[in-house]
């Protein structure tokens, strides 16, 4: 099978990109993932997060399964692969988070398998053109084609894509700050200025570093 962990981190992300990938390096190589970390957008007429969603799209005609990682998390438990946890009858898993924002599912650690379908959810995500400048970008364009509401945001009329291919995660595979998993295997920190999420980066590679050790006693 041909796997893939993609992520882009440009400008001031660059360098959370590249502690990130100290936690993306051993876990790709333990689960037989390929690495495509890019640090320049590759679309010039949309916000940056927009160039996930095609980054995507180019590499889907190439591997079976693509696992998109934000640039400001870090894996701190690599011992279980995505993968498994995603059942073979769905198009693609998330986590649903419950914030003081509302609820909403997280597209910053996504796992999709590719193909067909895949490509039309992705084209279906990057036609959301009035979304452009929101606040949430792509992700408020997966939301809303999974039938939640933005404003406020919260769950609406659920679609058929939710209904039947998508599947919501364990929380503890995108643990963030404002809803906090017990024992992730993935720590975000979407929403703070660059430097606070590298200071917490660094604590969590140190986490996952003391993991690893103990593992290996």
């Amino acid at each position: 099978m041909r796997k893939a962990i993609v992520s882009i981190g440009t400008g001031p992300q660059q360098g959370l990109l590249r502690m990130a990938s100290r936690s993306f390096r051993p876990y790709a190589a333990r689960h037989g993932y390929d690495l495509h970390l890019h640090a320049e957008p590759l679309v010039a007429e949309r916000p940056v997060p927009w160039s996930k969603v095609e980054l995507l799209r180019r590499l889907n005609e190439s591997y079976d399964v693509l696992v998109w990682l934000d640039a400001d998390l870090v894996v701190v438990d690599g011992r279980r692969d995505i993968l498994d946890d995603l059942p073979e009858d769905r198009l693609f898993g998330l986590v649903e988070h419950r914030t003081a924002d509302g609820q909403m599912p997280n597209s910053g650690v996504l796992v999709i398998r590719c193909g067909d379908e895949a490509e039309r959810f992705l084209a279906n995500v990057w036609a959301q053109e009035d979304l452009i400048t929101h606040q949430w970008w792509e992700n408020a364009a997966v939301c809303r084609l999974l039938g939640y509401e933005l404003d406020p945001v919260g769950p609406g009329e659920p679609t058929a894509l939710l209904r039947d291919r998508v599947t919501f995660l364990d929380p503890r595979w995108n643990s963030i700050p404002s809803d906090p998993a017990r024992a992730p295997f993935i720590r975000h920190f979407p929403g703070y200025a660059p430097r606070t999420r590298s200071v917490l980066m660094a604590a969590s590679l140190v986490e996952m570093t003391a993991r690893r050790t103990a593992a290996a006693r």
